[in-house]
Parts: structure tokens; C-alpha cells; sequence
């Protein structure tokens, strides 16, 4: 076979899977959204699991989130997404808090808009809102993240401020939330990015009782379709979860 046919047959091969990597929608992080969105009619469904701990205590409350997620690009900037959250918990096994089995918590529609190309300004900024539905109950929620980004060659940099408006006939009065995720990674290879993220989150009339936790991420991509990411987080105050564990599943359709 000549140097020509073996270069053409072996394009054929490698140009699919390129454009694959760089169309689907990888994270590297499992809390903090980075500078991207889905090219335009391209969709990706995504899995996220999240399994956490109140405390390291044996007989400690544990808790699990499942969410389905379909996502789609409309334009090259601006892509929207459908969200089905599931939740179980153990409680503490206490006819108080006896726990709950595994059922549909909300659902949740989610958009978000890029408003340049990555790189073309000093710091690449994104637009992400979102709105939610708790399942069985009449409480609403509005949240608005802006979603800051800058790559130093292999390390990239993320950081989202976020407001969110809890309504609804069931919320006895609107509350007002703010909170935050962040982190930096660091791409080892192509496939492989490691880093760390923080995140967490207060009422916006008592910042002394915020959440908060960090921990290291790690996210991988063994095919052009595939992606996984997965976050440890430690809590750093006794309000939040002591350790929380949380992976995501990405595949290009």
C-alpha cells in the first residue's frame, strides 16, 4: 500500500473520532461548569450519580442523587437542556427522619449561551440559567450562574457565581440564595485532565450558615463519544455533607 493510501485510509479513521472529541460536551470538573457548549444540532445524554455522608461515622445518614440529563445544541453558541433528578436516603433510622425511598425529586430545564469564541477575550464568559420544579409540591426555583473561564496553556480556570429564587405556594416566603463553585485543572494528556474544584453556598440573609466543600476531580476520556468525571468532596463545616462523591457520564449521540 503506498505512503498516499496508507495517510488517506488512515484520515478516514482518525477525522470521525476528532470531531467527535471536540464536539462532545467534556467536563472536567462534576460541581463547576466551564466555557462550552454543545455545537449546534449536535446531543449528548449525561448521567450524574452522587452518593454523600453526613459524617464518617458508621451508622452515619447517607443520601443518593441520580440525574438524567439530554442535552442539544441549537446554535454554535447556545444549547438547552431536560433534566430528571431521583433521590433516596437512609435518614438516621429514627421515626423522625426515617429516610425516603428512591423517587423522581424535579425536573429541571436548563440553557446556556456562550457570548464569544474561547480565547478572544480576557476572561471567556458564559450565560447559564436554570429553572426547577420540585416534584409533588408547589416550589419553584430560578437560578443564574455566570460561568468565567481563562486557559493558561494546560491549565484551564473556572469560576461560577450563583444567584437562585426559591417561590412557590408551598415556600412560606421567598428566599434568596447565593453560592459559588470553582475550580482549576490541569490537562496530563488528551484524554486525561486532573485538577481540584471547590463550591458551596448560603441564604442570602444568614452567610454565616454557608455550606461548603473541595476536593480533588478527575476526568477522562477513553473514546471520542465518551467522557467520565468524578469529584470527592470534603465538607469544611459541620452544615455540610462530610464526604459526598459524585461521578458523570457523558455520551456523544
Amino acid at each position: 500500500m503506498s505512503r498516499i493510501l496508507r495517510t488517506t485510509v488512515l484520515a478516514c479513521f482518525l477525522i470521525p473520532s476528532l470531531a467527535a472529541v471536540a464536539a462532545a460536551d467534556r467536563r472536567s470538573f462534576t460541581r463547576t461548569y466551564e466555557y462550552m457548549t454543545m455545537p449546534k444540532g449536535e446531543t449528548e445524554v449525561e448521567l450524574y450519580t452522587t452518593q454523600s455522608r453526613d459524617t464518617f461515622d458508621g451508622d452515619s445518614p447517607e443520601s443518593f442523587q441520580f440525574q438524567l440529563e439530554l442535552e442539544h445544541g441549537l446554535t454554535e453558541r447556545w444549547d438547552v437542556s431536560l433534566y430528571h433528578v431521583f433521590e433516596q436516603s437512609t435518614g438516621d433510622g429514627t421515626v423522625v427522619d426515617p429516610g425516603e425511598a428512591l423517587h423522581l425529586s424535579e425536573i429541571k430545564l436548563r440553557t446556556r449561551y456562550r457570548f464569544s469564541e474561547r480565547g478572544e477575550l480576557p476572561v471567556d464568559p458564559l450565560a447559564y440559567l436554570e429553572a426547577k420544579k420540585e416534584f409533588g409540591a408547589s416550589v419553584y426555583v430560578a437560578e443564574a450562574k455566570a460561568i468565567l473561564g481563562r486557559d493558561f496553556g494546560q491549565v484551564s480556570v473556572a469560576v461560577n457565581p450563583v444567584f437562585e429564587v426559591v417561590f412557590g405556594g408551598d415556600v412560606p416566603e421567598t428566599e434568596i440564595e447565593l453560592g459559588w463553585a470553582a475550580g482549576v485543572t490541569y490537562e496530563v494528556s488528551p484524554s486525561l485532565k486532573v485538577g481540584a474544584e471547590t463550591w458551596g453556598g448560603f441564604e442570602a440573609g444568614a452567610p454565616d450558615e454557608a455550606k461548603a466543600a473541595v476536593g480533588p476531580a478527575l476526568s477522562w476520556a477513553p473514546a471520542g463519544s465518551l467522557w467520565i468525571a468524578t469529584t470527592v468532596g470534603l465538607g469544611l463545616n459541620d452544615r455540610t455533607d462530610r464526604l459526598s462523591v459524585r461521578g458523570l457520564i457523558g455520551l456523544h449521540l
